[in-house]
């Protein structure tokens, strides 16, 4: 019997005829056209090997008892995790309203570069730097009556190298405090002042070799005036070397010059040196009280006040303290800081009192027309 037979005897139902073909009956076996023949099947009949469990199964199998455990329902939790990517609204639990975060606090750059209240039409910035540089003009202040009345009573003769060059000294060291400040406090909206001072500083000491060369008392002439004496020629020497940082001290220049301009920059620290080499020059190279000092106490001697203010901003300058400085302000750790510095600030501002004391009581007498007898 073949497969289909088979088939047939188990299944006895009548085959349907195909929609619409011409096979209209029950199964047909077509006639064998010769060719090629399957060879019958031969093998052994199937017999199912029984399931024999080695020693090993028999002794660790153990049919589980079923235990239903009791249904617990896991806690919500209060707040996704970070990796979540839905909103905290998401959750239904959440829509009460939660406590806002506490604001960051706002640099101080951040709020000097808004508007002010008070003058809506300008920044709270440049208000400050308005009234931050007014105090350039302060030693043209004091001497331009001694201008106007042109050397009466011998007031410009007397003390216009007290009240100009005090005033110029006095530029010169706001304009290199500012980089160490904005290393101190990280804030940068006071750093065109750097600029600012470091122009006035060339232009006061312009006026100064200017009025120096006709109204002092020393012999030569113009020269003699000039350059008659050591202090004088440092002096000289720096208004000639301030000449070119003046005419750089701009943007334009600074785009021509490119890389170069920084390098010529970098002459205000020989003018830094040269400044106190002609404070200790104008004590007779004996600033420490000796037979041809001034006889004034410590801070009285300009030496020792241009020294007291140089050693903190040299000493902030060095790339180390910078890193150190930077590092401790970015962990929130800026007390520390505060009180390392706190001592070099002090000496600072106490010979920095000194000099606009000096700057101060000076320039009222020549305004007033009483100039000092020495």
């Amino acid at each position: 019997m073949s497969q289909r037979d088979t088939i047939r005897e188990q299944y006895p139902y009548p085959e349907r005829p195909y929609p619409g073909g011409p096979y209209q009956g029950g199964y047909q076996e077509a006639p064998y056209q010769g060719g090629y023949q399957e060879a019958p099947y031969q093998g052994t009949p199937y017999q199912e090997t029984p399931y024999q469990r080695t020693p090993y199964q028999e002794a660790s199998y153990q049919e589980a008892s079923y235990q239903e455990a009791p249904y617990q329902e896991a806690p919500y939790r209060e707040a996704p995790y970070r990796e979540d990517e839905y909103p905290q609204g998401f959750y239904p639990e959440h829509d009460e309203r939660q406590p806002r975060p506490r604001a960051k606090k706002r640099s101080v750059d951040a709020w000097m570069a808004k508007q002010s209240t008070t003058f809506p039409r300008f920044k709270r910035r440049s208000i400050a730097l308005f009234f931050l540089r007014l105090p350039a003009f302060v030693p043209w202040f004091f001497i331009l009556r001694g201008w106007l009345a042109l050397n009466t009573k011998d007031v410009l003769t007397l003390s216009e190298a007290d009240v100009l060059g005090t005033g110029g000294e006095a530029t010169f060291l706001i304009a290199v405090s500012i980089t160490p400040l904005i290393t101190l406090t990280g804030a940068r909206w006071y750093a065109p002042l750097r600029r600012w001072y470091g122009i006035f500083f060339a232009l006061i000491g312009i006026s100064d070799g200017t009025t120096a060369s006709i109204t002092t008392s020393f012999s030569g002439g113009v020269f003699g005036r000039l350059a008659g004496h050591t202090f004088l020629v440092t002096g000289f020497l720096i208004v000639l070397i301030a000449i070119p940082v003046l005419l750089t001290a701009n943007t334009p220049a600074q785009r021509r010059l490119g890389t170069y301009w920084k390098k010529l920059q970098k002459l205000t620290y020989l003018m830094w040196g040269m400044i106190a080499l002609h404070l200790a020059l104008l004590d007779g190279l004996h600033p420490f009280d000796g037979p041809q000092g001034d006889g004034d106490p410590v801070f009285h001697q300009r030496f020792y006040q241009i020294m007291a203010i140089s050693l903190p901003l040299v000493i902030l300058r060095l790339p180390p303290v910078k890193r150190w400085i930077a590092d401790k302000r970015a962990a929130g750790q800026q007390w520390k800081v505060w009180c390392t510095v706190a001592p070099m600030a002090a000496l600072y501002l106490l010979a920095f009192a000194f000099i606009l004391n000096e700057e101060i009581f000076t320039g009222l007498q020549v305004l007033t027309l009483n100039p000092p007898a020495n």
